[in-house]
């Protein structure tokens, strides 16, 4: 009997350690934002608002390999990234006030940030096609944004609703990128997320992989499937802890959380999931 409590207690410690490790980040990432994936061995990640213009690559440790500076690119609210076959975007699209003008997406070939410690980007400048005031009403404040993704070749985004009563809704933006232009970006549907509030059911990132979104919040992590225009929530998974995660990508059977530092919960960590 002594033996097989204490085989049921190593199975589970075993199992606990596959499916959830943790790896504390440099200090340099305190404001992580944006996390992907380069390649099979390679991390890219990002602070947000009022850094420096760089980029970070790492390993699947945290473990800071090189810097890239993006020369002609400004930091105001860098808030996601997003990757495709050829590309990494960075979406300068924090709007906390809701009534930003200059917001921009950016374009780097993903093959120079491997080869340079300095790249140029191509820049694309957004708004809203649905956006009539900057600020709109309180009840309108839905034009804030932390989640960019490479979906279906197309680039989305998905809002981050801070109106005032909070109804739980996320807009959905999906266009294309476009050099040195200044798109209107349409509004291609609404989904639901809750009724607990900004700090529960708001997206603060997200991907695509397996013809699948995912997305993070504060507390949780959805996985959604898409039928046209209407998204369906297939898995919903909270965390044992709540702290500020704005940083998620997905590989193979994981999925990989990054959450700011915190002068009480502590410095910025890398956190890998088992999705099995």
């Amino acid at each position: 009997m002594i033996f097989r409590i204490s085989y049921l207690v190593l199975f589970s410690f075993f199992s606990f350690t596959i499916h959830a490790q943790s790896f504390p980040l440099n200090s340099e990432l305190k404001e992580i934002s944006g996390l992907e994936f380069l390649n099979d061995s390679v991390l890219v990640a990002h602070n947000d608002s009022g850094n420096s213009p760089y980029l970070f690559l790492l390993d699947l440790k945290g473990n800071v390999l090189k810097k890239v500076f993006v020369s002609n690119a400004k930091n105001t609210d860098w808030e996601d990234i997003a990757v495709d076959a050829d590309y990494l975007y960075i979406g300068d699209i924090g709007n906390n006030s809701n009534k930003r003008k200059d917001l921009i997406i950016y374009r780097i070939k993903t093959t120079e940030l491997i080869q340079y410690e300095s790249v140029v980007a191509d820049k694309m400048s957004i708004s809203y096609a649905d956006q009539k005031a900057f600020p709109p009403a309180q009840n309108e404040r839905n034009f804030d944004s932390e989640c960019l993704i490479s979906a279906f070749g197309d680039l989305w985004i998905f809002s981050k609703n801070k109106s005032e009563p909070f109804d739980g809704n996320s807009k959905v933006y999906r266009f294309k990128f476009q050099k040195d232009s200044l798109q209107e970006i349409p509004l291609f549907t609404i989904i639901y997320l809750g009724n607990r509030g900004y700090y529960f059911d708001t997206p603060t990132a997200g991907d695509f992989k397996n013809d699948k979104f995912y997305l993070l919040t504060y507390n949780r992590w959805m996985i959604l499937e898409l039928n046209g225009t209407n998204f369906k929530i297939v898995k919903n998974k909270k965390f044992a802890e709540y702290n500020q995660k704005e940083a998620l990508t997905v590989s193979g059977n994981s999925i990989w959380v990054a959450n700011e530092y915190n002068k009480v919960l502590g410095g910025p960590k890398l956190k890998r999931i088992s999705l099995k």
